[in-house]
């Protein structure tokens, strides 16, 4: 049977660190349907819904936390993101999900495992890791071939994203020229938000204390720093620590990562799992993540690191996706009928950059990164 509605969710599990609330990730999740929902209606005619585990849905995500023995935490949201997705899961989300076409931001693994089994189709989108283009941008992702198939044929390529690596370079050149230059270092590690998908491992939030002895071995081979991320400028008492214990120098999150990948003296780019990883190899850097790569994201570097043959895949489109005529194309596999309207939305610089207040470590946008409560350190 074809799908009769569209749902938009998001990773209705994720709660803040120590209790159980979504503040913070509804508003992802509002603003996440109000960018697409006039593209996706306009290209299905079909109506469009949110589920989201709040006071306006029957969702309860509290039940699936009781159903896996688990608290309703953060603790529990990393041990159940990578669940399976059992009969008794299955049975309770077929309810809110049945009949449906699922487009989802950044939902868990939990939750696509969920779909597959009960034959529902879905698209998950991401804020892709490149952040140096002229926008950000997201990776999608499907559990339909033909999707993916039609995904694909929208696909940013290798060549433009090289495009912008030369001309941060040619940006770095010319100001070498005007100013004085910081401090360099051979090696560099990238700190990150203290609570996000891309740090569950194995069940659990890791953090840099985790590997200490990695990064030990790394103060000891050459000159050293460490970023914070944009985020989470304002690091916690333990990471300091481990900082000082091992004299590795601190790079303000004020400075441009870009102009710092450009640095002919950097050498070597170390984090857990960092997106800086995915944009310091196409600067030519050689990389060292130190949790296996879950998400991974296309297109990679020439040389980049193999990942894991389980890491869910994520194709990069660059602005497509604001036309209706895009969603039209991925979903039109999945639907009785889909509708073009032959007008696509031109681009414009730093759009959605200025929409979500997000600009990373790109810090030549004129903008101010909007952060999260759920960024800040416990």
């Amino acid at each position: 049977m074809k799908p009769k509605r569209i749902l938009v969710t998001s990773d209705l599990l994720r709660v803040t660190g120590k209790e159980t609330s979504r503040k913070g990730f509804a508003t992802n999740t509002a603003f996440f349907a109000a960018l697409l929902k006039p593209q996706v209606s306009a290209a299905t005619r079909l109506p469009v819904s949110i589920l989201e585990w709040d006071d306006t849905s029957s969702f309860d995500g509290k039940a699936v936390y009781d159903m896996c023995r688990l608290e309703a935490n953060g603790a529990g949201w990393a041990a159940i993101f990578h669940a399976d997705a059992t009969d008794e899961l299955c049975a309770f989300f077929l309810p809110h999900v049945e009949n449906a076409l699922v487009i989802g931001f950044e939902i868990a693994p939990l939750l696509q495992k969920i779909l597959s089994r009960l034959d529902i189709p879905f698209v998950d989108l991401r804020w892709h890791p490149l952040r140096f283009l002229d926008d950000i941008f997201f990776g999608f992702s499907s559990n339909r071939s033909e999707i993916s198939a039609a995904i694909s044929s929208y696909a940013l390529s290798s060549q433009e994203v090289d495009f912008h690596v030369g001309l941060h370079r040619a940006t770095a050149i010319r100001r070498s020229a005007f100013g004085e230059k910081g401090p360099s270092y051979n090696t560099l590690i990238v700190g990150q938000t203290p609570f996000d998908a891309s740090l569950i491992d194995d069940g659990r939030i890791v953090t840099l204390q985790d590997y200490e002895d990695s990064i030990a071995a790394l103060a000891k081979a050459g000159s050293i720093a460490f970023r914070p991320h944009p985020f989470s400028p304002h690091i916690g008492p333990s990471l300091v620590a481990l900082l000082d214990r091992h004299d590795i120098a601190r790079v303000g999150s004020n400075i441009d990562m870009y102009a710092l990948l450009c640095d002919e003296t950097l050498q070597h780019v170390v984090g857990l799992s960092s997106g800086t990883l995915d944009e310091a190899s196409f600067f030519g850097l050689p990389v060292t993540r130190l949790i296996p790569e879950h998400f991974r994201y296309l297109p990679e570097a020439t040389d980049a690191p193999e990942t894991s043959r389980e890491a869910l895949v994520y194709t990069g489109v660059y602005h497509a996706f604001l036309s209706v005529d895009f969603w039209a194309d991925i979903l039109r596999p999945e639907l009785e009928s889909t509708w073009h309207n032959g007008n696509p939305v031109p681009f414009k610089p730093d759009r959605l950059r200025h929409a979500n207040g997000s600009y990373w470590g790109f810090l030549d946008t004129g903008g101010t990164n909007l952060v999260m409560p759920y960024n800040t350190p416990e």
